[in-house]
């Protein structure tokens, strides 16, 4: 049951967080599929789910495998897996994201670098030629001129990089304000086929008895 639930929230919740990201590639989805399902593998280990739900669903007098008790076990499950699984992901999106600004502002600082070592070397030129040689005076300084704006062009765009970085709060707010609901609708509808589909082979699951104790049979709350 954990290895499918696994793969189902995996491959949506990953899906969905790198797609409203804005920042989506396909190896970037790929990572954050492998690395949601390991997650999910290690939280499917550590917390016994089909015990938890079956508690609640007991406190709560919720018949076992009831539209009820289906609806807080998808809760459940959502409130445990979702939030751990899109922090993750925004993460891994975030990181990546910058990694690729930070290249290319790394690549722009070198030519920035380059270019203004061009220009102290015409400005030096210039100035050690003067008034004696009007005509290549004026060739270095409109070359001046020119290097001087291509540096303004460029620390634009380095700018512009920089104010381009996700902020990283808001990508997880809004990674959680898509994925929450989405997980809990695909949840509450895959993992009662799943049980059913696993029940069918081998049995109920450990944990899921019969009604709540003090509860008829036929009693369906």
């Amino acid at each position: 049951m954990s290895l499918l639930m696994g793969v189902t929230l995996s491959f949506f919740m990953s899906l969905i967080g790198t797609l409203t990201s804005g920042h989506f590639t396909v190896v970037t989805w790929l990572i954050s599929f492998l690395i949601s399902f390991v997650i999910s593998l290690v939280i499917g280990f550590l917390v016994p789910l089909p015990k938890i739900d079956a508690a609640v669903c007991r406190k709560m007098n919720l018949r076992p495998h009831s539209v009820q008790a289906n609806l807080m076990s998808a809760l459940i499950s959502n409130t445990i897996y979702t939030p751990i699984m899109s922090v993750v992901m925004v993460l891994i999106m975030v990181g990546s994201a910058n990694a690729g600004i930070q290249k290319g502002i790394d690549a722009l600082t070198k030519d920035i670098e380059s270019t203004e070592s061009q220009l102290v070397s015409v400005q030096s030129e210039l100035a050690r030629i003067g008034d004696s040689d009007p005509a290549k005076a004026g060739e270095l300084g409109a070359q001046v001129g020119e290097l001087q704006s291509r540096l303004g062009e460029m620390n634009g765009q380095r700018a512009g990089m920089e104010a381009g970085r996700p902020p990283l709060g808001m990508s997880i707010l809004m990674s959680l304000l898509f994925c929450y609901p989405s997980g809990y609708i695909i949840i509450f509808i895959v993992q009662p086929f799943y049980l059913k589909m696993l029940m069918s082979k081998f049995g109920p699951p450990a944990g899921a008895g019969g009604p709540p104790k003090g509860m008829p049979p036929g009693d369906n709350k």
